[in-house]
């Protein structure tokens, strides 16, 4: 290529560049001038004048609740649902996290989650806030619903398998009885396990529904994973913890004319083994 028409060639396309550049720009001013002036245009004094003084209310409003002190937390109260509840150690616990700060700060899954963390035998926390300054906490504990003797002693247990001091039920119980020994005493031990106790519940109101028999003691082998349900009759129905309890008890339906347990007299039906059922007659 020829230098010197390269040479003009750049000179043009350096010209046309900064007049197409210098077109931009003032397109760009012009355009940002347009619309400051919409922007003027579109609100009256009287309208500027109250946007104003919005924004200067939410600015003091800010202010008021986060840092004038009056919506710092002064009390914490906790509703009584139970008598073994601690009470004492359940408000420190949330006075520790939450007096003295913003209401508006606190989290309450926070809350819940520590109370929660103080007793294995606590199934639900509410937390509330009271404005201005309270935080009301609601602690409920899982209900009674079994009733375990062991060495002549009753222990009321909840729905999760522990323990409960201080309390009785409001409604009647499972009735359970040990097959075998274990350690029962201890609050913070788990004393049976909650999968063994939903089992044991809820096969015996399918017994109840599938035969009309009422059922009027359990006994459970938390080693051995059975259960016997004894019934009005006086004879027990062996069950194993492991399978699911209406294929096992659907058997007495399928043998019902050879069995008929309305009219004779047993000491045991034994349904634990699938698809076979052993008994002894007295």
């Amino acid at each position: 290529m020829n230098r010197r028409v390269s040479f003009r060639q750049r000179r043009v396309d350096r010209f046309f560049s900064r007049f197409f550049r210098r077109r931009r720009n003032s397109h760009l001013e012009s355009c940002v001038f347009r619309a400051q002036k919409r922007f003027k245009n579109l609100l009256t004094s009287r309208q500027k004048f109250f946007l104003v003084l919005v924004i200067f209310a939410i600015g003091s409003l800010v202010g008021f609740t986060h840092f004038s002190g009056f919506f710092d937390v002064q009390k914490v109260s906790v509703a009584r649902s139970s008598l073994d509840l601690p009470l004492e150690e359940i408000e420190l616990s949330v006075r520790e996290l939450a007096f003295g700060k913003n209401i508006f700060s606190i989290e309450k899954d926070l809350l819940a989650r520590v109370v929660r963390e103080l007793r294995p035998d606590i199934a639900r926390v509410e937390i509330h806030k009271k404005y201005p300054c309270e935080i009301a906490v609601g602690v409920f504990k899982f209900p009674i619903v079994a009733e375990l003797r062991s060495n002549s002693e009753s222990i009321f247990l909840n729905a999760n398998g522990f323990r409960v001091l201080g309390d009785a039920p409001d409604r009647d119980t499972l009735q359970l009885t040990l097959g075998e020994e274990i350690d029962a005493v201890d609050l913070e031990k788990r004393v049976i396990d909650p999968a063994h106790l939903d089992f044991i519940r809820d096969a015996v109101f399918y017994f109840e529904a599938l035969t009309d028999l009422k059922i009027l003691n359990t006994k459970y082998f938390p080693i051995s994973r059975e259960v016997y349900l004894k019934n009005e009759k006086n004879f027990d129905v062996w069950l194993d913890l492991t399978r699911d309890f209406r294929e096992q008890l659907n058997k007495l339906v399928v043998a019902a004319d050879l069995l008929k347990i309305s009219e004779k007299k047993y000491e045991y039906i034994d349904l634990r083994i699938r698809g076979k059922i052993f008994f002894r007659s007295r």
